[in-house]
């Protein structure tokens, strides 16, 4: 009987001593597939993307805000009595025209140009950079898919505003060279387009046009809204590193 009860004892102990092994077994199985699972860190580039939207939002805003302060296009006009210097210039900023406007005038005169005082551009332009900017700082405090597609909307309706305001002034110029009083003092001037890029020879003037810093400013802006729109998109580089990850954790 006693020799029964001990064999029955250690047969108990052994099935439990296995039962545990194999318990610690799985347990330590476990342990290797968690191990095995990628963990992000909470410092992930996830965990800054809202971090960083929020800041090119802010600085596309002050961008936009900058250049209204800085001139978008020039015009500079050189000959034999103007060189360097001394040569006339015309600036065109968001919503003002500057520069040597009153000699120009004059001299427009004397080959029957006429260059208007008023530009529509001027006064949608200011109101279009203050929208963009405001918007985009709005944009930055959405849900991440609205965000996405706030950031791209007002990116987008601002560089068509810009490209629209761009082939309005090269439409406008074509206009001054060509409806001209052709009863003017000064005869023989060819009709001309001053440039909007690049030069042109105008009688006895060499007409150069380029973009001003205001019109980089606003370009850069724009790029950090487009930007904030990407960093805005769901992210699924996670969820592909945790599905590739998932046949070498189970194998």
């Amino acid at each position: 009987m006693n020799n029964t009860a001990a064999i029955f004892l250690r047969s108990l102990q052994q099935h439990s001593g296995g039962g545990g092994w194999a318990l610690s077994g799985a347990g330590r199985g476990e342990e290797r597939l968690d191990a095995a699972e990628p963990r992000v860190p909470a410092t992930s580039p996830g965990g800054l993307r809202p971090i960083i939207t929020a800041a090119a939002a802010l600085g596309a805003a002050a961008l936009f805000i900058l250049s209204l302060q800085l001139p978008v296009w020039h015009l500079k006009m050189e000959s034999p009595q103007y060189q360097e210097q001394e040569a006339l210039c015309v600036k065109v900023y968001p919503g003002a025209m500057k520069g040597d406007l009153n000699e120009i005038k004059v001299l427009n005169h004397y080959i029957g140009v006429k260059v208007p005082e008023h530009l529509p551009q001027l006064h949608w332009l200011p109101i279009s950079l203050i929208a963009a900017a405001g918007l985009g700082l709005v944009s930055a405090f959405l849900p991440r898919r609205a965000r996405c597609a706030s950031f791209m909307a007002v990116a987008l309706l601002l560089s068509g505003v810009m490209v629209y305001s761009a082939g309005l002034a090269q439409w406008q110029m074509h206009q001054i060279g060509h409806e001209r009083d052709h009863h003017a003092a000064l005869k023989g001037v060819k009709d001309f387009t001053p440039p909007l890029l690049g030069s042109v020879k105008v009688a006895n003037f060499e007409l150069t046009g380029g973009l001003g810093p205001g019109a980089w400013l606003i370009g850069a802006g724009i790029v950090f809204q487009l930007g904030a729109a990407f960093l805005s998109r769901r992210p699924v580089f996670a969820g592909s590193q945790t599905a590739s990850s998932g046949p070498a954790a189970a194998a």
